[in-house]
C-alpha cells in the first residue's frame, strides 16, 4: 500500500526539481512568474484609514537621528474623515507610506514642529511624492516662523527635477505649476500657549508652544474631529502648557528619551573612545522628555492613550522597551504603548473606542 504512496510523492519531487530547473533557466518563465507576483503586489487595497466620520493617527516613523533598522525618522500621518495632513517629514517616511499603499495625492498640508534635520529630512520627497501621486496643487507647509527658508530651500533644490520630470511626462500628466512647496508660517502670539491653524467642516487643528530650547519657536498640534482629538508633543521638555493643551484628548502621541538608557549610552561610548558622540548623548536629554514625565502629562490632560514616538535610544528588543517604561507604570497602569512604525489608531465619532491595528508593506 505504501508503495504507489512513495511512488507519487517521488513523482512530485521531480516535478518541483523541473520547475526549479525551467525557471533557473528560462526568461520566459521568469518573466510569467513576476507578471504573476507583479499582479498581486499592485492589487492589494489602499488601506482605510478613517471613515467618514472618524479621525485617526498614523505613525509612519517613530524613531529618532539616531540609526534604526526598525524605524523611520519622525512622521504622523492624520486623518480626518477623507482629509489627510503629515506631521513631520523623517527620513524613511515617505518610503513607509508608500510601501503601505497610502493615497498620497490626498494629502493636503505638511505640518512640520520644528525644523531640526531629523524632521525635515523627507520635506522634498514630500513634494515630489505627493505630487507625482497625482496631487493637482501646491502643498501647504505649516510649521513656526523659520519654516519659509526651509522651504525656499526645498524648492530651489528640487526644481531641476521637477523640470526634468514634466518634460519627461508631459506638464498634462505632472503639471510643474501643481509642484511647489507654499510656506504657511504660523505665529502664536505673545505669550499664548496656541494658536489656531484651521478650523473648517468640523475639523479643527491647534498649534501648541512647546519648550525644545534652544529650537525657538517649536510646536506641537492637536487635531479635534467629530467629537475625538489627537495631540502631537513634537520634540519637547515636559510642559504644563502641554497637558492643558491636550485636556480631555483621546490619544496623545508624545515623544519619549529615557534618561538612564542614554546615560549608559554615554559612558559606554566614552569607554570606546568615541568621546564626539559620547558628548551628545550628554547633551540631548535636556531638551527632551522622560517617559515617566510624558505619563504624567497625559494624566494631568486625562488622555485616554499615551503612545510614545521618536524613541531614544534604539530599543532593539522587548527587555529594552520594558526599561523605557521603566516607573510609567507606576503613575499609568494602563493605557500606554511604545508605537511602532504602522501602528494605525482609529478613533470613530461619537463614542470612546480606539481601534488598534497595524500596517505592513
Amino acid at each position: 500500500m505504501t508503495w504507489p504512496i512513495w511512488t507519487g510523492v517521488g513523482l512530485v519531487l521531480v516535478l518541483l526539481a523541473c520547475a526549479v530547473v525551467l525557471l533557473r533557466r528560462s526568461t520566459t518563465a521568469q518573466l510569467h512568474l513576476f507578471r504573476a507576483v507583479a499582479g498581486r503586489v499592485v492589487r492589494r487595497p489602499v488601506p482605510m484609514l478613517a471613515g467618514p466620520e472618524e479621525l485617526s493617527v498614523l505613525l509612519c516613523g517613530t524613531g529618532s537621528p539616531l540609526p534604526d533598522r526598525e524605524r523611520a525618522g519622525p512622521g504622523a500621518l492624520v486623518a480626518a474623515g477623507g482629509r489627510l495632513f503629515l506631521v513631520d517629514a523623517g527620513l524613511g517616511v515617505m518610503r513607509n507610506l508608500r510601501l503601505w499603499r497610502v493615497p498620497l495625492e490626498r494629502i493636503e498640508g505638511l505640518l512640520l514642529t520644528h525644523v531640526h534635520s531629523d524632521h525635515i529630512a523627507e520635506v522634498g520627497e514630500t513634494r515630489l511624492q505627493t505630487w507625482v501621486a497625482g496631487r493637482k496643487r501646491p502643498l501647504p507647509v505649516y510649521g513656526p516662523p523659520g519654516i519659509e527658508r526651509v522651504v525656499a530651500g526645498f524648492e530651489q533644490a528640487y526644481a531641476p527635477d521637477t523640470g526634468f520630470r514634466t518634460a519627461h511626462h508631459g506638464p498634462g500628466f505632472l503639471p510643474p505649476e501643481a509642484a511647489p512647496l507654499e510656506a504657511r508660517p504660523l505665529a502664536i502670539p505673545g505669550d499664548a500657549a496656541t494658536a489656531a491653524m484651521l478650523d473648517e467642516d468640523g475639523l479643527r487643528i491647534t498649534a501648541i508652544r512647546v519648550d525644545h530650547h534652544p529650537v525657538e519657536p517649536a510646536y506641537g498640534y492637536r487635531f479635534d474631529f467629530r467629537g475625538r482629538s489627537v495631540v502631537i508633543s513634537g520634540d519637547t521638555t515636559p510642559q504644563p502648557a502641554l497637558a492643558r493643551a491636550a485636556a480631555g484628548a483621546d490619544v496623545l502621541v508624545h515623544e519619549g528619551l529615557q534618561p538612564r538608557m542614554v546615560s549608559a549610552l554615554g559612558d559606554a561610548l566614552q569607554a570606546a573612545g568615541n568621546h564626539r558622540a559620547m558628548r551628545i548623548m550628554r547633551d540631548i536629554p535636556g531638551y527632551h522628555c522622560p517617559p515617566v514625565e510624558a505619563a504624567r502629562i497625559a494624566n494631568e490632560a486625562g488622555v485616554k492613550h499615551l503612545v510614545f514616538t521618536h524613541l531614544l535610544p534604539v530599543l532593539p528588543n522587548r527587555l529594552a522597551r520594558r526599561l523605557f517604561l521603566a516607573g510609567v507604570a507606576d503613575l499609568r497602569s494602563a493605557g500606554v504603548a511604545v508605537g511602532d512604525d504602522g501602528l494605525l489608531l482609529r478613533l470613530p465619532g461619537g463614542g470612546d473606542r480606539i481601534e488598534r491595528s497595524r500596517l505592513s508593506a
